[in-house]
C-alpha cells in the first residue's frame, strides 16, 4: 500500500470512527465530496492545504492523518521517522516530504530539516 493510498484510508477510518459521512466531512472542510471519496480510495493526491482542511474537520493535528492513532485491519505503518519525539512544523513538513519522496511525487532527498 503507498503513502497516498495510507493517509487515505487513515482519513476513512477517522471520520468513521466520528461517525461522519464523506458529504459531512467534505463540507466541515469545504472540499467537494466526491474529492474526499478519491482521497481516500488514493485516486488523488491531496495538497498539504487539503489535508490542513480535513485535519481540522476531524479536529485533529494534521500529523495524525500521517501516523494512524490505532491500527486498522491492514496494519498501515507509520511513514514517518518523527511520529515518536516532540513534532514541530518543521519535522512535520519534513514528514511530509518524506510521503511524497515515497510516492515518487519529489525526485530528491532534499532535506529540509538542519541536524539538530
Amino acid at each position: 500500500m503507498s503513502s497516498i493510498e495510507s493517509i487515505g484510508e487513515n482519513i476513512r477510518l477517522l471520520r468513521n470512527k466520528r461517525d461522519l459521512s464523506q458529504e459531512q466531512l467534505a463540507l466541515n472542510a469545504g472540499v467537494n465530496t466526491s474529492y474526499i471519496g478519491q482521497i481516500e480510495r488514493g485516486e488523488k493526491n491531496p495538497t498539504i492545504k487539503t489535508l490542513e482542511k480535513i485535519s481540522s474537520a476531524l479536529n485533529i493535528d494534521l500529523i495524525d492523518l500521517l501516523y494512524p492513532s490505532y491500527p486498522p485491519k491492514g496494519g498501515v505503518q507509520a511513514f514517518c521517522k518523527y511520529v515518536d519525539v516532540n513534532l514541530t512544523p518543521e519535522k512535520i513538513k519534513q514528514c511530509l516530504l518524506e510521503v511524497l519522496i515515497d510516492t515518487k511525487i519529489v525526485g530528491d532527498k532534499t532535506n529540509i530539516l538542519k541536524e539538530e
